[in-house]
């Protein structure tokens, strides 16, 4: 199944947790939303793209989305990408934020790529991270996930969990 949602502003949930979703795409405006994914999707999702204006979104367990391809579009708010789950395949995550504090949460012992652009004003690495210029690295086994930034001015913050 291929799911297109369009929101203006709301407040809401959204439980997707074993829905077989071969393309998601939510698209919405000043909202606070949570987006769950507890358990794996069973089909293989080609993309997941989400955007959206002055929000607070949580994303939790894109380790279970089952797909390649991650597009992030947000304005100025508060925003959480949480990667637990079961991570199949490498992940390649594309993210552009206005000014806001994300937070990207990533599993222990996952191999995890983050490429910042250079508007960034502020990160704060949390685990085991390797800074080489713009480039966080955590080590780790099994699939990658590569995360590209930009980031008008704002805080990322990077935890392993």
């Amino acid at each position: 199944m291929s799911l297109r949602i369009s929101a203006g502003a709301y407040a809401g949930v959204l439980d997707l947790s074993g829905v077989a979703l071969t393309n998601l795409e939510i698209s919405d405006g000043a909202s606070q939303a949570t987006v769950r994914f507890d358990t794996l999707n069973p089909a293989d999702m080609q993309r997941l793209t989400y955007k959206t204006g002055a929000s607070s979104v949580d994303l939790i367990g894109l380790g279970n989305v089952n797909t390649s391809q991650i597009i992030f579009d947000s304005g100025a708010g508060n925003y959480t990408l949480d990667f637990s789950g079961a991570l199949a395949k490498d992940l390649n995550v594309k993210m552009n934020s206005g000014l806001s504090l994300v937070t990207v949460i990533i599993p222990k012992n996952t191999h995890t790529i983050v490429n910042l652009d250079d508007g960034l004003s502020n990160v704060d690495a949390e685990g085991s991270w390797t800074v080489s210029n713009s480039r966080y690295e955590a080590s780790g086994s099994g699939s990658t996930i590569t995360i590209d930034v930009e980031m008008a001015i704002g805080n990322l913050v990077l935890q392993q969990k």
